[in-house]
């Protein structure tokens, strides 16, 4: 079994890897038509294309994720209706009613596997209730009790986790705390996302954290954002950089054991290629703090060099450390 990063398909595109079975972030709604999230960017797509894509479907995909509900109750449930119509499990999303469809156990192979997914308060998404349909909120407290709640009747728990800080290669050091309390609790390989590049991933008491695999497919978009309730105010686009299109590919061997490769999405195909991936794992916030500082210096000289223009205040501040 194979765990990927996010998907965001907008058109077909094509894997030249073997992928028997696999497992992935659904980063996106099947739908542009719902009510939109406010005051975000709005990804969707009304044709799903995945089968177009992998040339088959997933076993299961996450949808706790900051993107899943950008096209409010109609997109969701429009995304629900066409993965139970092609038998595609998915957790980490839904209301309390559901405990968001967490845990989702499903048989593989000789195997009982459970699948569980969180989103950090930190990415933004938009959480469900008792009533609204939503991402299941990062509780540490919630997630330890969803093991405990299977972990005695399966062979084997995945903990996905949407967190991080986008563009970063290296996890929060709250992060890297979170995870390890996951392992402690039961969890046999955490899979994280939401960086859209590769972070780095450790071996904590015989168990695999990755605390973020990448993109998977994640091409250039120009899509509406801010919502204010009436209309899209603007739009944003992006074009991916070489470190949003590489990705790492988890593989989960019949035997429980972990093995992992690399690959890169490039002119519309994925391909396998040998990726280094970061090794640092940061043992205090203040140190990922500082990093974190130094970094958004040098990407916006990165950023004035490639497009010089006149900064307005806020990246001034951000350039000197002052908060915005």
């Amino acid at each position: 079994m194979n765990f990927l990063g996010d998907v965001f398909l907008d058109k077909q595109y094509k894997v030249k890897i073997d992928l028997e079975d696999f497992v992935f972030n659904l980063e996106y709604p099947f739908s542009t038509s719902g009510t939109p999230a406010k005051n975000k960017i709005n990804l969707g797509a009304d044709i799903p294309n995945i089968r177009e894509t992998f040339g088959k479907f997933p076993l299961a995909v996450n949808l706790a994720n900051n993107h899943i509900m950008d096209y409010g109750e109609e997109g969701f449930n429009k995304t629900i209706n066409y993965l139970e119509e092609n038998e595609i499990r998915y957790f980490g999303a839904g209301n309390e009613s559901d405990n968001y469809n967490n845990p989702c156990v499903l048989e593989w192979k000789s195997k009982k596997i459970a699948f569980m997914g969180y989103s950090c308060p930190s990415t933004h998404p938009v959480f469900g209730d008792k009533v609204l349909n939503g991402s299941a909120k990062l509780d540490i407290i919630k997630v330890v009790k969803d093991i405990q709640s299977v972990k005695d009747t399966v062979d084997f728990v995945v903990v996905n986790f949407h967190w991080g800080d986008e563009e970063i290669t290296y996890p929060k050091a709250t992060d890297v705390a979170i995870a390890r309390l996951t392992i402690d609790a039961g969890a046999d390989l955490i899979i994280g996302h939401h960086a859209h590049v590769i972070q780095s991933m450790e071996v904590y008491n015989n168990k695999h954290i990755f605390y973020g695999v990448g993109n998977f497919i994640f091409p250039d978009f120009d899509v509406p954002c801010s919502y204010d309730g009436k209309e899209f105010l603007k739009r944003s686009s992006k074009i991916q950089e070489k470190s949003n299109k590489e990705t790492i590919i988890v593989t989960l061997e019949e035997s429980l054991m972990i093995n992992y490769n690399t690959a890169i999405f490039y002119n519309g195909v994925v391909q396998k290629k040998e990726i280094t991936i970061p090794k640092w794992i940061p043992n205090k916030q203040k140190y990922y703090d500082i990093y974190k500082k130094i970094w958004i210096k040098k990407r916006m000289i990165k950023i004035f060099v490639k497009n010089p223009r006149i900064p307005n205040i806020n990246q001034v501040k951000l350039l000197f450390g002052i908060k915005v």
